[in-house]
């Protein structure tokens, strides 16, 4: 076994376990479920888990695209977080990503200062942690609107950037969150100075202050927007 495999087999080995660690059946997983919208087609959909034991909390959750956009583009992924709360602040120490569009997958597993990115084809690099905490234990987790937060997804490096905090009632239909929330607008700026706008409208539901609407807005695209299902179809 090479060097870097050997590396990658025991950041697997320990992210895993912390993962386990993390969900014990010490504090019971509150399930979230996210449908995914572009224009008027339904995209896809979020479901994602959260445990937390004391300080400790593990998020993970699958990605998939819908049957009809499976027909424009077919998209699958899971994603497991573990780390620590500081305050109310998520903070990642492990971040496992995979992702498949049908015919190549990758996987990315940050760890201990390091990512492993391999993929099906044979490719694998290993290259340094992007400094700040994974994008989806702070867009999931933290409770409030985020002045300037640094994120990344294993691999490059985002900064979030707060324009405007608002208070707005949503008056959406069953089965999604219909109450009062914070609107939080940012900038979401990628590493090559690239930006996106991205709204969360953070709101009280199962004990947790969470984002219960999500808004991307792409250029020369229709937005993105996911919305929380508060209860079954």
């Amino acid at each position: 076994m090479t060097k870097q495999a050997a590396l990658a087999t025991g950041i697997v080995v320990t992210g895993w376990a912390l993962a386990v660690i993390a969900a014990e059946p010490r504090a019971a997983a509150l399930t979230l479920r996210y449908d995914v919208q572009v224009a008027w087609i339904q995209a896809g959909e979020i479901v994602m888990q959260f445990t937390q034991t004391g300080d400790r909390y593990a998020l993970s959750g699958t990605v998939a695209t819908s049957p009809f956009m499976d027909r424009l583009f077919k998209w699958r992924g899971r994603f497991v977080a573990t780390g620590r709360f500081h305050g109310d602040v998520p903070h990642s120490d492990t971040y496992l990503l995979w992702g498949s569009d049908g015919e190549r997958e990758e996987r990315s597993i940050t760890f201990g200062g390091r990512t492993v990115i391999t993929t099906s084809r044979g490719e694998s690099r290993d290259i340094p942690q992007p400094p700040g905490s994974d994008f989806m234990s702070v867009t999931f987790l933290a409770p409030h609107c985020l002045v300037d937060t640094t994120l990344h997804d294993g691999e490059d490096l985002y900064h979030l950037q707060l324009v405007r905090a608002s208070d707005e009632t949503l008056a959406l239909r069953p089965p999604y969150y219909a109450d009062a929330t914070q609107r939080c607008d940012y900038k979401f700026r990628y590493d090559d100075g690239s930006i996106r706008r991205v709204s969360l409208w953070m709101g009280h539901w199962q004990g947790r202050r969470l984002p219960v609407r999500v808004r991307v807005r792409i250029p020369l695209l229709p937005d993105g927007v996911m919305h929380l299902r508060t209860e079954e179809r």
